[in-house]
């Protein structure tokens, strides 16, 4: 069963599916990345919400 991270790209922050057997590190260096949350998070829905209470660095000017 796959679990979920929160992962930097160029493109923001996204929610990306953790493979069994896998690190939240790989799935981040697999995506050109960088882990922002290693979680665990079971579902996609709490991942999600969890990304949406991050603070956004660009309005902290």
């Amino acid at each position: 069963m796959s679990w979920y991270v929160i992962v930097e790209t160029d493109d923001g922050l996204s929610v990306a599916s953790v493979a069994d057997g896998g690190t939240a590190e790989e799935t981040a260096v697999r995506l050109g990345g960088v882990l922002v949350d290693p979680g665990p998070y079971s579902n996609y829905e709490e991942a999600y919400d969890a990304m949406l209470e991050m603070p956004d660095a660009d309005s902290e000017d």
